[in-house]
């Protein structure tokens, strides 16, 4: 769990410290508070910075923008002044000023890719391998020996095939699919061939450990962050076209009622005959390119046609049971020859993309329930039931919205009937984007308390063993089972510490991939200060309106003070009203912006509405224009989550403006005396952004 502590409560502590600390209240929201009592030490972490040279010696300025302490550190010859640069903090939580030792030189700010170490630096991703791990790679052969193939069911004359986007370097599942005759009871045998890692990755060695403290592979737009050796993930492991490749295979037998009628687990050896791209499929079997479908050939394009039409009917099976139908959009960045973001558009989906998954969510169910009717221990991935008062706060936002009706409740069928009546409209990313959050997270657990998400009871990860710890640890619990040997004594005990192991990692490459993702708009966007461009509201935080643009599709902040007068933002953050209730700008609003700054350090967008689809007092909708009545440039406290308590839902300018309770500190109360006394001056009223255009406003009297 977390613990929430109050700034006043941290008792010298900084970001990343080690503390002991006690429980003292209770929030609203059932959210344990604390105080810091005891400062154990510094974090043991290194620290992206700057360096830089002064007068009096040599400082570090740290990128985590929760650290805004300058570090002290010795003189170094490894960087110059104004690098990039790793520091390790010393470990005595007791001194006034933060010192440390600068280990290594990350780069200059003109690198090329640096955002991608500074992230790594930042998330500490582990970006180089061992020479142990390349030592235990170094003896596995380039072809597969014959021996490594007896016992396995050879699979190589089955027509078999890989679906991946175009920039995909490691290829991990296959499938394969036969119609069965009338005869038989009709129906199909859907194979789903999943590269066998563990075949490669022998339990407790250095490649092992090396796999298990990564947890997952790390994505970014351009590159990527490996759990295995490029020699497995890229070459070895990865099914590539026309190459004999080691295989763990789940068959499943689908009745013409679409029930899983029968299933089969095996290691076996296949020979992917095709390495195919989602757009290709969609070419060939959903636009039916003629001239596609001929260079596919006729088996390959029957095998994906009878595909298509199963995994839609898959579909239908999965939504009926009353699993969530979430489709989010992220961003696909366009680089240039030299590896500089050149755009930012919707990664495309469609029936291609939904095919495959739903392949491999049966696989992982399938899997599940192997492991669950023989009672064996395993990691799996678990979704628990939403929280019920989350779940109805998110109804009332979409009840007023019309997304559902006032005496409706938020069952799984309600949510998806609604979820397919915005799809492709302004409000589909809002309401996903709020769904999600009323939601708790999947995470990985020994304990099998089923998927509310899928609307599964057994489900875990098996189809994504180059790239996540979870499903390589699956593959090899289950070649146990398979050869009948005997399980490790303590097993649930040891899985529960992978599996939150897992787990962690899991959360910070996410965070990881979505910070990078906003270092890449702003090196996008920092050569557009000044020009504008179409967007919708996405969000709102107590200070910032957040506006996704229609191209580039990037996220943009603006400060609710650019608005012009005072806004205020509602309980449930869906809307911001000003100028005495005559101006209401709603989430999904149709507005256009004019980028006004652009900060690497806090990888944020700023921004200012110079129009937008607004409503009036009385819901009667009228083109807003409004006046720059402060600068639109985000602060970092901004940004920072407001605080919640009971309160908080009726929010109100006299509330948001109150001063916050207690003794503020000795440099706040300094600022605050020097502050006072000084009379407003013209630039307490800096220059509107160039080339934007503002209004005349009322003088005060």
């Amino acid at each position: 769990m977390d613990l929430l502590v109050d700034w006043r409560d941290t008792h010298g502590a900084i970001h990343g410290d080690r503390v002991m600390a006690e429980v003292n209240g209770e929030g609203w929201d059932g959210r344990l508070k604390a105080r810091v009592v005891e400062v154990k030490g510094r974090g043991d972490l290194p620290l992206p910075g700057t360096l830089q040279k002064q007068p009096w010696g040599w400082r570090v300025v740290p990128l985590e923008p929760r650290l805004s302490q300058i570090i002290s550190v010795p003189p170094t010859d490894l960087a110059e002044d104004g690098e990039l640069v790793s520091v390790k903090l010393d470990a005595d939580p007791e001194a006034k000023q933060l010192r440390g030792t600068v280990l290594a030189r990350l780069g200059k700010r003109t690198d090329l890719k640096i955002e991608n170490k500074l992230t790594a630096a930042l998330f500490n991703l582990r970006t180089e391998f061992p020479d142990a791990v390349m030592k235990e790679l170094a003896p596995f052969p380039t072809r597969i020996p014959a021996e490594w193939i007896q016992g396995r069911e050879d699979l190589r004359e089955t027509l078999t095939c890989t679906v991946d986007p175009p920039t995909a370097k490691d290829f991990d599942d296959a499938i394969s699919l036969e119609v069965l005759p009338k005869s038989e009871g009709g129906g199909w045998l859907l194979g789903v061939h999943i590269a066998d890692v563990s075949h490669y990755v022998a339990e407790g060695g250095p490649l092992d450990e090396e796999a298990r403290l990564r947890g997952t592979s790390v994505y970014f737009p351009d590159e990527a962050i490996p759990m295995i050796p490029e020699r497995l993930s890229g070459d070895l492991c990865s099914l590539r076209e026309g190459v004999d490749r080691l295989t763990m295979t789940a068959w499943m037998t689908i009745s013409p009622e679409l029930e899983v009628v029968q299933t089969r687990l095996s290691e076996s050896v296949i020979r992917s005959a095709k390495r195919l791209t989602y757009d290709e499929v969609k070419e060939a079997c959903i636009d039916l390119s003629t001239r596609k479908r001929a260079e596919l050939g006729e088996a390959l394009c029957a095998l994906l046609d009878e595909s298509l039409v199963l995994s839609r009917r898959l579909t239908q099976v999965r939504l009926g049971r009353g699993a969530m139908n979430l489709d989010t959009e992220e961003a696909e960045f366009v680089f240039d020859e030299e590896g500089c973001p050149v755009d930012a558009r919707r990664y495309p989906r469609h029936d291609a993309h939904r095919m495959i998954e739903e392949f491999m969510l049966l696989a992982n169910e399938t899997v599940a329930r192997f492991f669950t009717r023989k009672k064996i221990p395993t990691i799996y991935r678990i979704h628990d039931e939403p929280d019920a008062l989350k779940l109805e706060i998110f109804a009332e936002v979409a009840r007023t919205f019309g997304l559902l009706k006032p005496k409706e409740t938020p069952t799984p069928e309600h949510l998806n009937a609604m979820l397919d009546k915005i799809r492709g409209g302004p409000l589909e990313a809002m309401i996903n984007t709020l769904l999600l959050r009323s939601l708790k997270k999947a995470e990985y657990n020994v304990d099998n308390i089923g998927h509310s998400g899928l609307a599964l009871q057994d489900y875990l990860h098996f189809t994504s063993p180059i790239r996540r710890y979870p499903d390589l640890i699956v593959h090899r619990l289950l070649r146990q089972v398979l050869r009948g040997r005997a399980l490790p004594e303590g097993l649930h005990s040891h899985l529960a510490v992978l599996a939150k192991g897992a787990s962690d990692s899991e959360q910070k490459a996410t965070e990881a991939e979505r910070e990078n993702d906003k270092w890449k708009a702003c090196l996008l966007m920092k050569s557009r200060i000044g020009q504008r461009f179409k967007g919708r509201i996405q969000g709102y935080s107590a200070k910032v309106a957040f506006v996704t643009l229609d191209s580039p599709f990037v996220e943009v902040g603006v400060p609710l003070a650019a608005l012009g007068g005072s806004f205020w933002v509602d309980e449930h953050r869906t809307k911001a009203t000003g100028l005495r209730g005559s101006v209401v700008l709603t989430i999904g609003d149709a507005v256009e912006v004019e980028v006004t700054a652009v900060d690497e350090d806090l990888r944020r967008i700023s921004a200012w509405i110079t129009e937008a689809k607004a409503q009036d007092a009385h819901g009667k909708a009228f083109q807003f224009v409004p006046t720059l009545a402060a600068p639109a440039t985000l602060r970092e406290s901004d940004l920072e989550p407001p605080r919640r308590g009971r309160g908080e839902a009726r929010t109100t300018r006299a509330r948001s403006d109150a001063p916050p309770k207690g003794r503020p500190p000795k440099k706040a109360r300094e600022a605050s005396g020097k502050a006072r006394p000084e009379k407003t001056t013209r630039e307490a009223h800096p220059k509107p952004p160039k080339g934007s255009v503002r209004g005349s406003g009322r003088k005060k009297r």
